[in-house]
């Protein structure tokens, strides 16, 4: 009869220990995240070396846009680009920086007619940008993100 007791306290003991340990291992309340990104606008530009102590963002976009614009056009200005007849044409290149800061080609929007007279102006550009300084790569989230943006290029001669 002790025996059993023993047993039966035991067994008793037993169970009222595991719901002792589900009442400790209470779990901790989920916490909402948003999870609604914008992907079309990013927290901060791609930025060459010198736009990175510029405090407003608004500033360091001009600063960017400035910086990529002068640094083609002064590559472009290194090669002879000779038309037959007279260009008059807005060119559109569409540039990709990387979460690296890499700086590639993603397409160029350019008409039949400026294409025929300057067929080889998509490779001047590519080879503009190849020496294109590292960037710091746009911010989305404290996370580096790839962008792709469009610069307008406009030949006259």
């Amino acid at each position: 009869m002790l025996k059993q007791l023993v047993a039966l306290f035991f067994l008793l003991s037993l169970l009222d220990s595991c719901s002792y340990f589900e009442k400790k291992l209470e779990r901790a309340p989920i916490q909402e995240v948003d999870t609604i990104v914008d992907f079309s606008t990013v927290d901060a530009f791609p930025l060459f070396p010198n736009c990175k102590d510029i405090p407003s963002r608004s500033k360091q976009r001009i600063c960017f846009q400035l910086e990529m614009s002068q640094y083609i056009y002064a590559s472009l200005k290194q090669f002879k680009l000779n038309a037959k007849e007279r260009v008059n044409d807005t060119v559109l290149v569409k540039l990709r920086v990387n979460i690296l800061g890499e700086t590639s080609l993603s397409g160029i929007q350019i008409s039949k007619e400026t294409k025929e007279l300057l067929p080889n102006f998509d490779s001047l550009i590519k080879v503009s940008l190849q020496g294109l300084p590292m960037l710091q790569p746009a911010i989305k989230r404290n996370m580096p993100v790839a962008t792709e943006f469009t610069l307008p290029i406009v030949l006259k001669n």
